[in-house]
């Protein structure tokens, strides 16, 4: 339940400061060696496969704190009160303390976490739209990725996914809409593909209509009680091969 507002806060140090091993996070050697030992650990455990690359996603809950704290200056312009940001922070660290001996949340702490981490979302979505001088504030797809470890939003060289027959393929997508919105997920593509939802995690038959070099996913996030269109989409490419054949 807090998992969202820690990772709304992963995401946003990746935004200011980077993804890379070597990014300015201003902790301790200690630190970066711990969560490389857990990224390695996590590789071992699946074969291999790493379902999430980025190293700051295996730091601890109060790593992240540390590092703003550190670069602030850099934080400042979109979290605006360091005072106000610790408060919420608290605020949520008390919340993981009581999940994590078993104890459930009162309906009002609830309502308060989800508050903090809409917050942290409209802030996050507001940096990036303060520079398009829009009235209105829209939709925004964060982060997309799938159950081979793949980023499929990377900016430089995106991953183009080996699929086959016969797979099922999980994509997760992480949206946001600043005014709270219910969010409306969809994939579709050519061969007749079309999955409708609002839960944002996908479960794709591949099927033998879908072989091709290059197959392209565009996956969708809208508001459908807007008052106006608020739709973004993101497009994903892949090659299917055939089933395997005895």
């Amino acid at each position: 339940m807090t998992q969202e507002y820690e990772n709304s806060l992963r995401m946003l140090i990746i935004d200011i400061l980077g993804e890379n091993n070597y990014s300015a996070y201003q902790v301790s050697d200690e630190r970066i060696d711990k969560w490389l030992e857990r990224r390695n650990v996590e590789l071992k455990k699946n074969n291999g496969i790493l379902l999430e690359n980025r190293l700051i996603y295996y730091s601890d809950f109060y790593d992240l704190r540390l590092i703003i704290h550190k670069n602030w200056e850099q934080f400042k312009p979109i979290l605006k009160d360091k005072k106000r940001f610790e408060v919420f922070f608290s605020e949520v660290e008390n919340y993981r303390d009581t999940i994590a001996h078993g104890r459930n949340l009162t309906t009002g702490q609830e309502n308060l976490l989800n508050g903090i981490t809409s917050d942290l979302k409209n802030l996050f979505t507001f940096h990036h739209n303060k520079n398009e001088n829009k009235d209105d504030y829209f939709i925004r797809i964060l982060k997309v990725t799938d159950n081979l470890g793949n980023n499929l939003m990377k900016n430089f060289f995106p991953p183009h996914p080996l699929l086959r027959v016969g797979d099922e393929y999980e994509v997760i997508v992480e949206a946001n809409d600043p005014k709270g919105r219910k969010i409306e997920y969809e994939i579709t593509a050519f061969g007749g593909l079309k999955i409708t939802q609002f839960s944002n995690r996908f479960i794709v038959p591949i099927k033998k209509e879908y072989v091709a070099q290059s197959f392209t996913l565009s996956i969708h996030a809208r508001t459908p009680d807007s008052e106006y269109l608020n739709e973004t989409a993101v497009l994903s490419s892949y090659t299917i091969l055939p089933a395997v054949t005895s």
